[in-house]
């Protein structure tokens, strides 16, 4: 297949639990980024490199985004949002605790081509490590998450399709 699939963007980005059953969207998503994490080693002698290994360990994930929904903060962190009241006056509360253990999730991702094509990148088994948020004057609330996936023992780390014509990100 060679279509000329130039990536450009991000369109999407969607997160699920572990066992894909509750899955949340991210409409303002503004980076999704990825680094394979690569154990190596080196074997020398007589004065010569003999031998060289590297293999892929893990891979380390960011993502940013705006205006995040408490229940997409929920679902990375594993703790409950719960709603009170009706519209109007309506509120979403979540609670967190020092101990809370955050849960595996799946992540994806989606940035279109140049033509009718896109391409998907799914990271399979993905803790977070670091989560922060930001209220600025005269900004919108930016939340920033980071992590590192892990090889979910059927998929691997990550997938990356490319589809010749654009296709939604998978439902859960």
């Amino acid at each position: 297949m060679d279509f000329g699939n130039k990536p450009f963007g991000l369109r999407d980005v969607k997160i699920t639990d572990i066992t894909g059953t509750t899955q949340a969207d991210l409409p303002a998503s503004q980076t999704l980024s990825f680094k394979e994490r690569v154990k190596s080693g080196e074997l020398s002698g007589d004065d010569a490199l003999v031998s060289v290994v590297a293999f892929a360990e893990a891979v380390e994930w960011s993502l940013e985004a705006g205006g995040i929904d408490l229940d997409v903060y929920a679902l990375l962190t594993g703790r409950t949002a719960t709603t009170a009241g009706t519209t109007p006056s309506q509120t979403v509360t979540m609670t967190g605790s020092g101990g809370d253990t955050f849960p595996f999730v799946k992540l994806y991702g989606k940035a279109l081509g140049e033509g009718s094509d896109d391409i998907h990148c799914k990271i399979f088994k993905a803790k977070v490590t670091s989560l922060e948020g930001s209220f600025t004057d005269g900004g919108f609330w930016i939340t920033k998450c980071s992590g590192v996936a892990v090889d979910d023992g059927s998929n691997g780390l990550f997938e990356f399709i490319a589809n010749e014509t654009a296709t939604d990100l998978p439902t859960t």
